[in-house]
């Protein structure tokens, strides 16, 4: 299941964006396309095999507060942990500060 065809991702990262000019700047010198790429398919992986398989229930079953606690379905739970395992939530920070 493509979420968003690749071709066109390829199009509007690569050829609009630009993407392989942030490598130029000291935070991505280490990247490049194909950094960027192995990111892109990482993350169809996880949202197609740990996000999609529940999206109907999590629909279905909105969140609720209760005394100060979300409730989910498990399901969430678990895709985000295995989001949090493959490093996106830390993707953001330098590695100085234990990112990516």
């Amino acid at each position: 299941m493509d979420f968003i065809p690749r071709n066109e991702m390829q199009f509007l990262l690569n050829d609009w964006l630009e993407v392989a000019t942030l490598a130029d700047r000291d935070a991505y010198r280490a990247h490049g396309v194909d950094t960027f790429d192995a990111v892109l398919d990482l993350a169809a992986d996880l949202a197609r095999d740990h996000f999609a398989p529940h999206y109907k229930a999590s629909d279905a079953t909105e969140p609720e507060l209760d005394a100060g606690t979300v409730r989910l379905i498990p399901a969430i739970g678990e895709a985000l942990g295995t989001y949090a395992e493959a490093g996106f939530f830390a993707s953001a920070f330098p590695e100085a500060f234990g990112g990516l």
